[in-house]
């Protein structure tokens, strides 16, 4: 993974060359990674899948996190790593005709050595059954009620409730998350609405 190439942007996302991953997360370099929101609408309400970070990875261990993220190689179309991140990390094959594009982001995140500045391609898929084998960078899935989420753009005291993958009740502390401000109610509520 350390030598794993990305395509380098300016901050107006002009490209501007390549670097390795370790160099873009240590130089803060614009590069570009993927979200992928998988939902599924069970019991009239839409429930969003989130995993939660292997506790051996490198950043943000035990973490949970946007179902599938992860970075547009160099020379690689942001569809296509969506859908190689989401078969990695959580066994589900996308159909692309049901991934909606939702728009692009802006990340900084700082953190002692580590200085990542992301365009995020946010993409929504929706899902008739969940059925997922999370790969070695996943610990496991979990599913918490879209109407949960939107605490999450609050001021981080309230906690989430969901389940795990059995059904049974989960409680989430804030702080338990990979923080993405303002994704949930800019680009995936909107998309959520215009497919109910």
């Amino acid at each position: 993974m350390t030598d794993e190439k990305l395509t380098i942007y300016d901050e107006n996302h002009n490209c501007a060359g390549e670097a390795s991953r370790d160099e873009a997360h240590r130089k803060g370099l614009w590069h570009e990674v993927v979200h992928c929101w998988m939902v599924c609408r069970m019991g009239g309400r839409n429930w969003i899948y989130f995993q939660q970070r292997a506790f051996l990875k490198a950043d943000f261990p035990g973490y949970y996190d946007i179902a599938s993220t992860g970075h547009v190689d160099a020379g690689e179309k942001a569809e296509d790593a969506a859908v190689r991140e989401a078969l990695e990390e959580t066994g589900v094959r996308i159909d692309r005709n049901r991934l909606s594009y939702l728009g692009m982001v802006r990340e900084e995140i700082m953190e002692g050595d580590f200085f990542d500045r992301e365009f995020a391609h946010v993409y929504l898929y929706q899902m008739d059954v969940p059925a997922f084998a999370p790969g070695e960078e996943v610990e496991k899935m979990v599913a918490i009620p879209a109407e949960e989420l939107e605490k999450l753009d609050g001021d981080g005291e309230d906690p989430l409730y969901g389940t795990d993958l059995t059904g049974n009740p989960f409680v989430f502390r804030q702080e338990e998350f990979c923080r993405h401000p303002g994704e949930f109610t800019k680009l995936v509520l909107p998309g959520l609405m215009g497919k109910s």
